[in-house]
């Protein structure tokens, strides 16, 4: 029962837990959300190269600090070695004066003075052995740390190309977004499977021209219906005139209606006529 349990709700979690993954890609399809988790990899990546630069800064300042020890090492060596040099002269003169004076070699050995120089000489050599060792030291650190420097400025050098690469893929990868949804737009809004805006605009101008064409076939057809009324009514008039006088003629004989009535001037022609001469 209770892995029953168990795998009931890890089944939802792993649904929900998709669905999320799933919104959050397709928001991410979103020129701008593309842009601005590039702008943060970038912001991310320049901080990174900064903080590096000062690892590096720090690392060339130690070595610095190294060449500077370096430097007053050698210049002490130099010095303990005259040091050391100035002893053993004075020893040697210090014997020979003894060795005048006729005094034994072993007496010369145990002599203030000459003990004097030979601990001398042998302090210098002590402070120049590790002085030597030191040096030595120094120069392996700074020879590894300077190789170290040239792979750390290499490695910067990779890394400013690789954000260069960044903000160019940055540019590319927004312009195949906007480019991709455009055409997806388009595409939707031609086989009218569209839900945006700017598809319902589409649409919405569609059903406007559409409107406007059948007004105008109807304004077309209603002035033909108006023509054809008028040339109906004329024919009517002409039908009804011809009826009428048909119907005069029927009443009152042809002759009224064939023939005008005689005026003056027609029976004076006559007149005058019947008086030329034969």
């Amino acid at each position: 029962m209770a892995n029953g349990f168990t795998r009931f709700f890890r089944a939802i979690w792993y649904t929900l837990t998709g669905r999320a993954h799933e919104q959050a890609d397709k928001l991410m399809e979103d020129p701008n959300a593309v842009r601005g988790a590039f702008e943060r990899i970038i912001r991310d990546k320049m901080e990174n190269i900064q903080n590096y630069k000062n690892a590096i800064g720090q690392l060339i300042a130690l070595v610095e600090n190294k060449k500077g020890s370096l430097k007053k090492l050698t210049e002490d060596v130099e010095k303990f070695e005259k040091m050391k040099t100035g002893a053993i002269q004075k020893a040697k003169a210090t014997a020979a004066e003894l060795q005048q004076q006729g005094i034994a070699d072993e007496e010369i050995k145990q002599n203030a003075e000459y003990v004097k120089c030979v601990t001398a000489y042998q302090d210098f050599q002590s402070t120049l052995d590790e002085k030597n060792a030191r040096i030595t030291e120094l120069e392996a650190d700074i020879e590894r740390a300077q190789k170290d420097i040239d792979s750390h400025k290499n490695q910067m050098q990779t890394l400013h190309r690789d954000l260069g690469k960044i903000k160019e893929e940055q540019s590319e990868t927004v312009a195949d977004l906007i480019t991709a949804r455009e055409q997806e737009q388009i595409s939707d809004m031609m086989s009218g499977i569209s839900t945006d805006g700017t598809s319902e605009e589409l649409s919405r101008m569609r059903e406007i021209r559409e409107k406007a064409k059948g007004r105008s076939i109807v304004a077309q057809e209603l002035a033909g219906t108006d023509a054809r009324a008028e040339e109906e009514e004329f024919l009517a008039a002409a039908q009804s005139t011809a009826a009428s006088d048909e119907f005069d003629s029927l009443i009152f004989g042809a002759q009224q209606t064939d023939a005008p009535p005689a005026t003056d001037d027609t029976e004076e022609k006559k007149e005058s006529d019947s008086e030329l001469p034969l």
